[in-house]
């Protein structure tokens, strides 16, 4: 699930994927799509997606405090996960439906980089930025990860299908670029773009967001996925 606030006209990087599929809506409001989601402006600058380790499972709290703090200059988005169930003892089978974050101990960041070593330094507790072990800066250290807009896009679709059969944080499974690389065209998970694997003798899509996990669509028929050319 996600709450949105619209993003003002002079943001950063209008290209972001992610922030730009759901209508918006005010800070606080309860009526939005999938995840919960702040955005605010950032002019003249690159912004990217920052994943953050929130420690001691405090992806909430973490989240709450950047929100109280935010100066309009970044974007936040806590992956919540919908279940939805059925209560048939009232004889109605009344809908029922559930938000939990979807991994307690993750959440997202869109920002410049100088920004997001701002917030790194304000020494939140909990707060705990991702690094890149595959790349250093000029001072030998290893760089905050960022994950690109296109695999954001893809996990958010992923998270908010309200699909209970997805397929999260499933880091063992092997050798994912042995796959064909597909995009899904129709469904509930259109737009997903990802290496198409078989999970217990069912065909998903895997997204890998790098030094984070894996995580999977339900089942999806072969009609409904478009093999990706490399260039």
């Amino acid at each position: 699930m996600e709450k949105v606030v619209k993003l003002s006209d002079n943001q950063c990087d209008k290209s972001a994927v992610g922030g730009e599929r759901n209508a918006p809506a005010p800070l606080g409001s309860e009526n939005s799509g999938t995840g919960k989601s702040v955005g605010y402006a950032q002019q003249n600058a690159a912004c990217h997606w920052f994943p953050i380790r929130a420690t001691y499972h405090r992806a909430q709290k973490v989240y709450d405090r950047l929100v109280g703090i935010n100066d309009g200059r970044y974007e936040l988005y806590l992956p919540m996960l919908c279940s939805i169930t059925y209560d048939e003892k009232s004889g109605s089978a009344k809908q029922q439906v559930r938000e939990e974050p979807l991994d307690k101990g993750l959440l997202f960041v869109r920002c410049t980089l100088d920004r997001f070593s701002e917030l790194v330094k304000t020494q939140i507790p909990g707060f705990t930025p991702y690094y890149n072990h595959f790349s250093t800066n000029e001072f030998g250290r290893n760089e905050y990860l960022i994950v690109p807009d296109r695999q954001m896009e893809s996990f958010r679709i992923i998270v908010e299908s309200r699909n209970a059969d997805i397929i999260v944080r499933q880091t063992d499974v092997p050798q994912l670029i042995e796959g064909d690389r597909v995009m899904v065209t129709d469904g509930p998970f259109a737009g997903v773009e990802g290496v198409v694997m078989k999970y217990k003798h069912q065909k998903r899509v895997f997204v890998q967001l790098q030094g984070i996990g894996t995580y999977a669509t339900a089942y999806i028929p072969s009609a409904f996925l478009e093999r990706k050319i490399e260039k």
